[in-house]
């Protein structure tokens, strides 16, 4: 192993927001607050919403109060269940905006969810957008919406400008000047049209989604490495490594070598490039969305799946740079995809979201939680996929009704305790209309309402685990499957909570954890400085290297405990607990035990009849891949 000192991974560190405005090239700490801008309530008909301190949690605030921002979206809006989720008590909603009627990937072998706004030139149809918004309002009039707005560019765009566009000539290049610029003017657009609605006063927000799967990923998956981008990555190299000698395209073949780390300074000034330029148009987009509502609604976006997507060439690992723009109110990710949703793992954020949350940002998880009515879209909507091709075994139904109550219940009880919002995303439409499902979906609703009401919603985590996003730009394909995606397993079955960080936020947090994780084997400078820090003050920690890549649940519960970390449950369960609830979800059938750091009073609430009781334990015999949950009050 070798110890990396390049200026890549020192910038990756550093860099912030790159946009102010319309006019790229500023940083992070000169962009405009937009939230601190005095709010025209007239114009914006009493609408507000931020992202605050909500006991210790970043939190969805709407006209100052906090709002239980557990929320409802489809894509096929003629198959929704907006009565369903309206009847359940369900007041926030999102529903999908596309600047361009066309895939969310380069793929063409699908019919688009509806047509776009500016799919026909020169006037923008707004109709589409209008009666998406209205269906939401005839089902629940007091309704509150996010438009997920796909910035994708219509077809015309591309033929107008084959200069702009990626390896596979049929999208825009994320990093492209002119399609940001371009976005920004059709953002704009969307927005004062909305602003002059009579539905304004119902939209909460904008989640700004562009890029393969709406996830800010190039669409050619590749860097959108190309001729195209050959001259905009030498702009870039002369304006932040002036006089470095490299120049062009790299060499993508080396990404294929037989380690798992390659050491081609060009190569991994291209990936930084490649993934921080991404981050800069995410931050772009927002600060634009903040413009024009003069700082009214939030906004925010997928990105930083660095727990999950492990490929460099996705443009998702500068999450460093969009936590640190201020116009940035929330970070999304769906539920992690780790061994094809097996029920019997911890489906965790795709992002470190301890460090979202560090930064006053508002974690939202994709609930796209698969049940027994889920069909594939060519058997519930033929017309979308005539060819078949979406058959992978992650659209798959579950086998039962029993498991899709263990499954939803699971991701609520992790969004509850942790504090995240979430949306849960019937892609197809009818995933949850099974009355046991919604008679969970009720509770769940009234559950997250409560627990806002709580004094201190805060981790309760003893553990700190640490991944590093800048060792991605020096990872080859014999690396991709990193500790920081394998290892989410068994810390997940641990038997206590753990907070999970990006490792550059190392020296603002580690003071606050008995224990210390590394998942990280390069000697990244960010991993060493951490490193340094635990040597100067004598913590002892335990890290992945190239000997060991792997610890058991066993293995790092016996450390915790070493460092007197409170271990909640010794059974290889699941386990979720904050100061006011108490979740497990079991791996195998048997009798379970929850031993609570003090004593406390416990009662169940998903179950009729459930448990309720006081003492310092609880016990429960359960079915294998089964979920409870507990509401806990410490005596």
């Amino acid at each position: 192993m070798y110890r990396i000192t390049s200026f890549f991974l020192v910038l990756i560190t550093a860099l912030g927001c790159l946009f102010n405005g319309y006019n790229p090239g500023t940083t992070a700490k000169t962009v405009t607050d937009y939230a601190a801008v005095e709010r025209d309530m007239e114009k914006y008909k009493g609408i507000y919403s931020r992202a605050g301190d909500c006991g210790g949690v970043p939190t969805l605030f709407i006209n100052g109060e906090p709002f239980p921002s557990a929320a409802y979206m489809t894509y096929l809006e003629e198959y929704n269940r907006y009565e369903d989720f309206a009847g359940a008590g369900y007041r926030l909603f999102s529903v999908p905006v596309l600047f361009a009627g066309r895939w969310i990937s380069s793929t063409e072998v699908y019919k688009p969810f509806h047509a776009g706004i500016f799919d026909k030139k020169p006037e923008p149809d707004f109709s589409t957008l209008d009666a998406s918004i209205n269906r939401i309002l005839a089902a629940c009039p007091d309704a509150y919406i996010f438009p997920r707005v796909n910035v994708s560019m219509p077809l015309w765009w591309i033929e107008e400008n084959p200069e702009c566009t990626d390896g596979t000539g049929k999208r825009e290049l994320l990093f492209s000047e002119k399609f940001r610029e371009t976005a920004a003017g059709m953002l704009k657009a969307v927005i004062e049209h909305i602003n002059g609605s009579d539905y304004a006063a119902h939209i909460a927000g904008y989640q700004l989604a562009g890029g393969n799967t709406e996830e800010w990923f190039h669409f050619d998956l590749n860097a959108g490495c190309c001729k195209n981008a050959e001259s905009i990555f030498n702009g870039w190299l002369e304006k932040n490594y002036p006089g470095s000698g490299f120049s062009g395209l790299p060499d993508l073949s080396l990404l294929k070598g037989k380690g798992p780390y390659h050491k081609n300074e060009h190569l991994a000034r291209y990936l930084e490039f490649a993934n921080s330029s991404v981050a800069q148009t995410v931050c772009y987009l927002c600060t634009v969305a903040k413009r024009e509502t003069g700082g009214n609604v939030v906004a925010g976006a997928f990105y930083g799946y660095s727990l999950e997507v492990s490929s460099p060439l996705y443009g998702t690992h500068a999450l460093k740079t969009v936590l640190e723009c201020d116009n940035v109110d929330f970070i999304c990710s769906p539920n992690s995809y780790y061994g094809i949703r097996d029920l019997s793992t911890d489906w965790t954020e795709m992002y470190p979201a301890a460090s979202v949350r560090l930064h006053g940002k508002i974690c939202m998880q994709e609930c796209d939680i698969r049940t027994h009515l889920t069909k594939l879209l060519s058997e519930c909507a033929p017309e979308y996929d005539k060819g078949k091709n979406m058959t992978a075994e992650i659209w798959h139904p579950l086998k039962n009704s029993e498991q899709s109550v263990a499954a939803i219940r699971k991701s609520f009880s992790r969004q509850l305790i942790n504090g995240n919002g979430f949306w849960w995303f019937d892609m197809w439409g009818g995933w949850y209309s099974d009355p046991v499902i919604l008679a969970d979906m009720k509770k769940f609703g009234e559950i997250y309402a409560s627990s806002l009401k709580k004094e201190n919603r805060g981790s309760v985590a003893e553990v700190a685990v640490f991944a590093d996003e800048s060792a991605y730009g020096y990872m080859t394909e014999c690396g991709l499957r990193n500790t920081a995606f394998d290892r989410r397993r068994e810390l997940g079955c641990m038997g206590t909570p753990y907070d999970y960080y990006d490792v550059s936020d190392f020296a603002r947090v580690y003071g606050r954890y008995k224990a210390i994780i590394f998942l990280s084997d390069l000697k990244t400078l960010a991993l060493e400085e951490a490193l340094a820090l635990c040597r100067k003050n004598n913590i002892r920690y335990i890290s992945t290297s190239a000997l060991k890549t792997e610890y058991s649940a066993n293995e790092l519960r016996a450390f915790c405990k070493s460092r007197g970390v409170h271990i909640y449950c010794e059974t290889d369960d699941i386990v979720y607990i904050n100061a006011n609830y108490a979740a497990i979800h079991s791996t195998g059938a048997g009798t379970k035990k929850i031993r609570f750091a003090s004593r406390c009073s416990y009662k169940e609430l998903l179950v009729e009849n459930g448990i309720e009781a006081t003492g310092d334990a609880l016990t429960v015999r359960m079915n294998a891949n089964e979920t409870r949950l507990f509401e806990i009050t410490k005596l």
